[in-house]
């Protein structure tokens, strides 16, 4: 099958160029790819962190090829498969990356050992103001650029509806967002 056969394919129903691909003519896939890859790239600019974009869309992608191979047009629309797939992929990840950033244990000091109240000479001052800066930095590592600020506004003592309104999203969000923060700083 040539290039100008596929681009001839580009009017078909997603149902009769899954049936190609099903067929053998999996260059006609890319047409697949092309129709669903700005679903994915949304999703994956909205719920993962710039740095995480790209491998989210690879995976979502492989989603979608998964998709194509799994569908059976008795069941639902492909769409629909294809947006559960997607979104089920997006999830998978944000999982993954979440479970990968824990704390390393050599970070982790029991509070025995911090000794937080040795405010007793400037020396003491500067090793708490190194620590807490390293805190800091940790968590923020640990946060979506979201979270962080979220967290921010929230230790500043903004409400859930100033922040959503500052953030330009919704309280609810807010407050998953908080919860998310809670579960990583316990770990």
């Amino acid at each position: 099958m040539g290039i100008s056969f596929v681009e001839n394919n580009k009017n078909l129903t997603d149902n009769e160029i899954i049936s190609l691909i099903n067929n053998g003519e999996y260059e006609n896939l890319q047409i697949i790819i092309d129709r669903y890859l700005p679903l994915i790239i949304k999703m994956a600019k909205k719920y993962c962190p710039k740095t995480e974009v790209e491998d989210a869309v690879q995976e979502a992608t492989i989603a979608l090829y998964g998709a194509v191979k799994g569908y059976d047009s008795e069941k639902s629309s492909f769409s629909t498969l294809a947006s559960v797939c997607i979104k089920r992929s997006m999830i998978s990840h944000l999982r993954k990356n979440n479970a990968e950033k824990a704390v390393p244990e050599e970070l982790i000091i029991p509070i025995e050992e911090a000794n937080l109240l040795s405010f007793d000479n400037p020396e003491s001052i500067l090793i708490e103001k190194e620590d807490f800066d390293n805190l800091k930095q940790n968590i923020k590592l640990e946060l979506s650029s979201m979270e962080y600020t979220v967290l921010q506004l929230f230790l500043e003592g903004k409400s859930y509806l100033e922040i959503s309104k500052q953030m330009n999203t919704t309280e609810k969000s807010v407050d998953n967002a908080l919860s998310r923060i809670r579960k990583k700083i316990q770990k």
